[in-house]
């Protein structure tokens, strides 16, 4: 049996200026790779020590020693490799980087681990790919090819090439099941109508284009306001009914835009009161420099009505049924009043509810890739 060398026996903590990379090491790291594996050791730890030899001659590691220098490390893991000879040790600089370079990605089996990570809404930028990369990786997973003999090849599933002459087109209506889906303009009184078919609805969510962020393939958005105006002067609601628009930052010449306060001042003029404004959590910030800002990773909801509806509390509170919370009086923390006073609580005695409000924080994790109930960077009108 050949007589191996195990690192194990050698691991030692060394700080970090003991350490010498090499001056003619060929594997090149751009700074965007050591950000990456920087992240990876904040998020994971340092779990691969640096090979060095006795002298501090780094064999396998120089990347790891620039992201603890770039996290200010003082000390390091360091494996201490003192068996290579000197060819020996400048071949395995090469063959450290090349040998793993040999293996190759299971696609299939890698994307469903991807899939599952980002449902967890764990930061998929923590893994070393690029935004390229993950879209390519995260596109919709394939069903299971049916058994021998089941009678479906997947035909119905594809997706065909467009038509020359396009099969939807303005004016169309769609019913799907209980759904309708219109083609129209969304300032078209009528078109909205049309959809409706003299229903009134109870919920509007919507997403429109955040001010004139882009110009689209129609050229852009040349006065936001009137836009808006035209969407929501003759909304279908019914008398009860909740509108929420989701909303996001722009910035221009180094701060953001309060691009809004128009219209907003404009529906409040229609009748629509500001009633909630809500933070859509959006789980990890999207990869970029952005301008020295944090990684955005939010975006706003805002909830307007013209009549108050008992919300439903659907959330399960974590200590349903238990009276913990209770003081030995049978009361609970109670809010101040405006003079400082604390009045008595309603709900003496009584145990915690089973169900409680959802937050104001709306926690729905997205990433850029496609395909995950979870995740949808762009929401479009929806009326309930």
């Amino acid at each position: 049996m050949t007589d191996l060398s195990f690192i194990a026996d050698r691991l030692e903590r060394r700080p970090i200026g003991w350490l010498r990379p090499f001056d003619r090491n060929p594997r090149v790291h751009d700074p965007e790779q050591v950000a990456r594996i920087a992240g990876s050791m904040a998020e994971f730890g340092f779990v691969v020590p640096i090979l060095a030899d006795g002298r501090g001659n780094i064999i396998a590691g120089h990347g790891r020693l620039l992201a603890a220098e770039r996290l200010g490390l003082s000390e390091v893991p360091v494996v201490v490799v003192d068996h290579l000879s000197e060819t020996q040790r400048r071949a395995y600089v090469i063959a450290d980087n090349q040998l793993t370079l040999s293996s190759r990605w299971d696609d299939e089996l890698l994307a469903g681990l991807l899939h599952e990570l980002n449902s967890q809404n764990f930061d998929l930028d923590l893994l070393g790919f690029s935004a390229a990369q993950l879209d390519d990786l995260m596109a919709p997973l394939e069903d299971d090819e049916p058994a021998a003999g089941g009678g479906d090849d997947g035909a119905e599933d594809e997706v065909p090439e467009p038509a020359a002459q396009p099969v939807s087109r303005l004016g169309d209506l769609w019913l799907l099941g209980e759904h309708r889906l219109f083609c129209g303009d969304s300032t078209d009184p009528a078109a909205a109508a049309r959809l409706m078919a003299g229903d009134a609805a109870a919920l509007l969510f919507t997403s429109p284009p955040y001010g004139n962020q882009r110009d689209y393939t129609t050229g852009g958005i040349g006065d936001w306001d009137r836009l808006m105006r035209g969407v929501f002067t003759n909304l279908p609601m019914a008398p009860e009914g909740q509108v929420l628009v989701n909303l996001g930052l722009i910035h221009r010449d180094g701060e953001w835009l309060p691009y809004w306060n128009g219209w907003l001042e404009w529906m409040r003029s229609q009748g629509w009161r500001r009633f909630g404004l809500y933070c859509w959590d959006q789980g990890p910030g999207l990869p970029g420099d952005w301008g020295g800002r944090f990684a955005p990773s939010f975006e706003l909801v805002f909830h307007f009505n013209k009549k108050g509806r008992k919300p439903n509390k659907i959330v399960p509170c974590k200590y349903a049924g238990q009276d913990t919370h209770l003081r030995a009086d049978g009361h609970s923390t109670a809010m101040r009043k405006p003079d400082g006073s604390v009045g008595e609580w309603t709900h003496a005695g009584q145990t915690t509810q089973e169900f409680r409000l959802p937050d104001s924080v709306i926690r729905i994790g997205r990433h850029k890739a496609r395909g995950i109930e979870v995740e949808h960077p762009a929401v479009f009108p929806v009326y309930g």
